[in-house]
């Protein structure tokens, strides 16, 4: 039976264990995620199957909904074993008090449902089980000449931390996209921050005389790797120090049999 449990009533370790066992297990459904992207997260839960589904919500305008938080790319069911009928259930199942929802299911469910409106998205993956030489040869001709026009800038590696990325992205990318409420920018901060911390996050960089031209925050969990958020500056675009980046971190995981995730 499915039930729907509130915010209070969530067990984060039985939650975070039960994750585990999940054969479509996600790191953006760790608890600490939740809390940190969707403070009152609530839940649906089945302790027959093992599934679990986060139901990130909140209330505008006197009206409960589910929506999709700032940086956690999907969501959804997880379970250990799946099937239509078991997610179909799930989905029936969310309280009809939340009466609209605007979110992104994870990749095993993106089939019968039937809905208003179902948009299929598309998340980029690369299997990293071969040398650094044969990935490379997969690199499309332009991207090759990229790397070589990194390679060739005077730029240098640097170590830079949470809130010295996130006041990055605020300027450059978030800049050029309309901006980032700050709500959202204190979520970006407080994963990122916590994900350091649980040495699930690395966050590497290029710069030129000190000023940062190029970081990347590279989420590392359960087999994949999750290239979480990039910020680039005018530098940066210019020396393509974000493709150097990206070069960096396929070659270091080169053979590991890791999935990467360009979310």
């Amino acid at each position: 039976m499915i039930k729907h449990v509130r915010h209070a009533g969530i067990d984060r370790r039985w939650w975070d264990a039960q994750l585990l066992r999940c054969s479509n297990r996600s790191w953006y459904a760790q608890s600490w995620v939740l809390d940190a992207a969707c403070p009152g997260w609530q839940a649906l839960v089945d302790e027959a199957s093992g599934a679990v589904m986060p139901l990130t919500c909140r209330r505008k305008w006197g009206i409960d909904y589910l929506y999709q938080p700032f940086g956690l790319q999907q969501l959804g069911v997880f379970g250990p074993a799946l099937n239509e009928q078991l997610v179909a259930e799930f989905i029936a199942a969310i309280p009809g008090r939340f009466r609209y929802a605007d979110i992104c299911l994870n990749h095993p469910l993106s089939t019968t449902l039937h809905h208003d409106r179902l948009i299929e998205r598309h998340d980029h993956v690369l299997v990293l089980d071969k040398e650094i030489g044969a990935l490379r040869s997969g690199y499309s001709e332009g991207h090759r000449r990229n790397i070589r026009k990194a390679a060739a800038a005077s730029l240098d590696a640097m170590n830079i931390g949470p809130q010295e990325f996130v006041s990055l992205f605020e300027r450059t990318t978030a800049a050029r996209f309309g901006g980032i409420d700050p709500a959202d920018r204190k979520v970006l901060h407080d994963i990122l921050a916590e994900a350091v911390q649980r040495e699930q996050c690395t966050i590497a960089a290029y710069g030129h005389g000190g000023a940062i031209a190029a970081a990347q925050c590279i989420v590392r969990w359960e087999g994949r790797l999750i290239l979480f958020k990039s910020a680039v500056t005018e530098e940066g675009l210019e020396t393509r120090a974000l493709f150097r980046l990206v070069d960096d971190a396929i070659a270091a995981n080169a053979s590991s049999g890791l999935l990467l995730d360009f979310a």
